[in-house]
C-alpha cells in the first residue's frame, strides 16, 4: 500500500494570532508542498483567533488570491486551544494536518508526513533541536514527564504542532480543553480508541517575527488546572480502561455536532 495522490483528500489548518509578518510564508509553503505531491483535493483554513495586529486582513488577502484558502475569524482572542478545535471541527476531508502560523517548521517536511497516511492513523512531529529559551524548554520537559506519569502518554514532544490525523477521530471524540493541554487530550482519547500513532522529528526553526504566547505563566497556570482537572475527573475511568474495559463515553466526551 503506497500513498497515492489522486484517491488523498487533505484539510490543512492553523491558528494564526499576531502572525501578520508570518501567515503567508506558512500558507504558501504548505501550497507548496501540496502541488509537488501531486494532491488535488485539499482546503487551507486559517483561523485567525482575533488578532489585534494586521493578521486577519493578511489572511483575507490569501483567501481572495487562492481559491482553496479560506479563513475563520474568532470575533475575540479565544486561545490556543479554542483554534484548534475550530479547526479540527470545521475539517472537510479525510485526512487533517495542522501547524502553527508562525513559521517555525520546514513545510516541506509535511511530504514525508502524508507519505506514512497508509500505514498509520496519525503522525505526530517532534521537534529536533528546539529553538527555545531555557526556560521554554524545561517547561516543555517537565509538561512531557508529568503527561507520561499521570496518562502514560509516550510521545516524545506531545504538544510539537506538526501533526496529521485521520478526520474521523474528531467525530468520536470531544476536545474539552481550551489551553495547551489539548493535544495530550486528543492523545489520550486516540489511544483509547486504538488509533495507531507514528512519531517522526521535524526541524524546529527560530521564531523570527510574531509574538509567543506559549510560556506566558497565565497559559502554564491554566494548562496546570486543566491538567489536574482532567485527571481528578477521570482517573478511576482511566483505571478501568487500563484494566481492559472499553473506554465510557464519560471519558471520550460527546463529539462536537452531536444531537443533544
Amino acid at each position: 500500500m503506497t500513498f497515492d495522490p489522486k484517491s488523498f483528500s487533505l484539510s490543512v489548518f492553523f491558528p494564526a494570532y499576531y502572525d501578520e509578518k508570518n501567515i503567508e510564508k506558512v500558507t504558501e509553503g504548505v501550497l507548496k508542498a501540496i502541488r509537488e505531491m501531486g494532491i488535488t483535493t485539499f482546503e487551507i483554513t486559517i483561523v485567525e483567533d482575533g488578532s489585534p495586529d494586521r493578521t486577519g486582513e493578511v489572511a483575507d488577502g490569501l483567501a481572495a488570491r487562492h481559491p482553496n484558502v479560506r479563513v475563520i475569524h474568532h470575533p475575540k482572542n479565544l486561545g490556543y486551544g479554542a483554534a484548534l478545535k475550530t479547526g479540527f471541527t470545521s475539517a472537510r476531508h479525510e485526512w487533517v494536518f495542522y501547524t502553527d502560523g508562525d513559521n517555525q517548521f520546514d513545510l516541506s517536511e509535511l511530504k514525508k508526513f502524508v507519505a506514512l497516511t497508509p500505514y498509520t492513523d496519525i503522525v505526530a512531529g517532534f521537534r529536533i533541536n528546539k529553538q527555545y529559551s531555557r526556560w521554554r524548554k524545561f517547561t516543555s520537559f517537565v509538561y512531557n514527564l508529568v503527561l507520561r506519569v499521570l496518562f502514560d502518554i509516550r510521545d516524545r514532544d506531545v504538544d510539537c504542532a506538526f501533526k496529521i490525523y485521520r478526520r474521523d477521530l474528531f467525530d468520536k471524540i470531544a476536545i474539552e480543553s481550551n489551553d495547551a493541554f489539548i493535544d495530550a487530550e486528543i492523545a489520550i482519547k486516540s489511544r483509547l480508541l486504538n488509533y495507531s500513532s507514528t512519531e517522526v522529528g521535524v526541524t524546529h526553526l527560530p521564531r523570527v517575527d510574531g509574538v509567543s504566547t506559549g510560556a506566558r505563566p497565565s497559559v502554564i497556570v491554566r494548562t496546570i488546572r486543566e491538567i489536574w482537572n482532567y485527571h481528578r475527573r477521570y482517573r478511576r475511568e482511566l483505571r478501568r480502561v487500563r484494566a481492559g474495559h472499553a473506554p465510557g463515553p464519560e471519558l471520550l466526551g460527546k463529539p462536537s455536532g452531536a444531537s443533544s
